[in-house]
């Protein structure tokens, strides 16, 4: 775990590979299949190891606070981990791999969202925002705005990001959100010619 942990973050997850890992952990490789069946899931696991699936959504009394806290927790480690690595590599290699994209989201958006979750119920409780049955989307909305970062290749999130994205989540829980006009009914060419 920790020989790939140091791998990925000096090359990245598509340049490591398991043989890279074994000879810089100083086994064979079969030692590494023995344990996990093959990349993917060795990287899973070290993910899950840097970034705990329970990790803890600080209480900061508001729920601006606690989604920028929450968003600040997060950049920190992909920042100074290989997490940002790992995540943007399994993100991208799910996309050929049904069964990585199963177990991704098993390991990483279920639990994401719970922890999600606990922020906007300790909201509601407090009276901040109403209570809602789409607090899915809302965490939704959070996870994909880090993930078109991580794939973009920006760990760090910055402050003025944090702060949007807060807003948006809040705007959208509490409602408020932009009536979007009705499009214009464009009329083909033939209808308007008769």
């Amino acid at each position: 775990m920790n020989a790939a942990s140091a791998l990925v973050g000096r090359n990245g997850y598509a340049s490591t590979s398991i043989e890279e890992i074994a000879a810089e952990a100083g086994v064979g490789k079969q030692t590494i299949y023995r344990w996990w069946p093959n990349k993917a899931a060795l990287f899973i696991e070290v993910y899950v190891w840097l970034v705990p699936p329970d990790l803890i959504a600080d209480d900061t009394g508001t729920l601006a606070g606690d989604i920028e806290a929450f968003l600040s927790q997060l950049s920190r480690m992909y920042g100074k981990t290989p997490a940002g690595n790992i995540l943007s590599g399994l993100i991208a290699e799910a996309q050929a791999s049904t069964d990585l994209a199963e177990q991704l989201n098993d390991t990483y958006v279920v639990p994401r969202r719970t922890i999600i979750h606990s922020i906007f119920t300790r909201a509601m409780r407090r009276g901040e925002i109403p209570p809602t049955e789409d607090m899915t989307f809302a965490s939704d909305l959070i996870s994909g705005a880090i993930w078109f970062r991580l794939l973009l290749g920006s760990r760090h999130l910055d402050k003025k990001f944090k702060q949007r994205l807060t807003e948006t989540v809040i705007r959208y829980l509490l409602g408020d959100q932009p009536k979007i006009p009705k499009p214009r009914v464009v009329r083909d060419e033939q209808e308007t010619a008769n």
